[in-house]
């Protein structure tokens, strides 16, 4: 049997310096740490200063450049692109007209219309492909002046798809329309 050892004393002696030396150890450990962490901190703000100052005017410039593209946005959505069709359809026909070259059409036309056939009028239509229809509307001596003309419109390459639209013998002579399609040497095409 073991026997009992009792401290009666008012103040038992007990010996923390094991404790108090573990404790300072772990305070010092971790203010080490500590300012190792402010140091690592303070390392990282100067090291990164430029990176991320080029970061943060970048994402302005991105910013601006978001406010300029919803204004283009904006601005395309208001557009009336029905109607600026329609103008610049317009515009283009008027350009190809005051383009157009009479004195070069009625050149090839005194070069291909027979001797006997006289031009009473001349009516051109500008098309999207860059041809000009002509309505043509002539006086011929003989019943076979609209035959000659139709065959000499189809030999000549600046003329295409020739065709008759009408005739009238008036007695003093056969009235006929033909239409035809002319290509211009510099032909503008309308759109």
């Amino acid at each position: 049997m073991k026997p009992i050892h009792l401290n009666l004393a008012a103040k038992p002696y007990r010996d923390y310096r094991p404790y108090i030396a573990v404790m300072v150890l772990g305070w010092l450990v971790v203010s080490l740490m500590a300012l190792n962490n402010r140091d690592s901190w303070y390392r990282y703000q100067h090291d990164t200063k430029t990176t991320r100052d080029e970061i943060a005017a970048l994402e302005r410039q991105t910013d601006i450049e978001r406010t300029k593209l919803q204004t283009s946005q904006q601005r395309l959505r208001s557009i009336n692109v029905p109607l600026m069709t329609a103008q610049t359809q317009y515009v283009n026909s008027r350009l190809a007209e005051r383009a157009f070259s009479w004195s070069e059409l009625l050149d090839r036309l005194e070069r291909v219309l027979p001797d006997d056939v006289r031009l009473l009028s001349i009516s051109p239509t500008f098309n999207k492909s860059g041809f000009v229809h002509l309505s043509l509307n002539c006086v011929g001596k003989s019943g076979t002046s609209m035959v000659t003309t139709l065959d000499r419109f189809n030999r000549d390459s600046h003329f295409a798809r020739p065709f008759p639209t009408s005739e009238d013998n008036t007695g003093n002579g056969f009235n006929f329309g033909i239409g035809v399609d002319y290509r211009p040497t510099i032909s503008r095409s309308v759109e």
